[in-house]
């Protein structure tokens, strides 16, 4: 009976979710965490879109326009030439 409790109490351990803490962020927002794009779940806690930030892939996160986070280019510096 006492390795069956401990199986269980082990289980129940195991298999306990790794949830982001609740942040009181309104379901459905999008806003930029760490470099990443990240929605507002249900539960109120913002869950990173994709497996890797921005930086990754040379850019930065951005909100656009319409309210939705994404990865977007970095600002070209005003003083650089462009080679043709």
């Amino acid at each position: 009976m006492t390795l069956r409790l401990l199986l269980a109490v082990a289980l129940v351990v195991a298999c306990r979710p790794n949830l982001p803490p609740v942040s009181g962020c309104t379901p459905g927002a999008s806003s930029c965490v760490g470099d990443s794009p990240a929605v507002c779940s249900a539960s109120q806690r913002w869950q990173r879109a994709g497996d890797a930030p921005c930086s990754v892939v040379g850019g930065v996160c951005v909100v656009g326009d319409s309210g939705v986070a994404h990865c977007g280019a970095l600002p070209r510096d005003a003083g650089a030439e462009v080679s043709p």
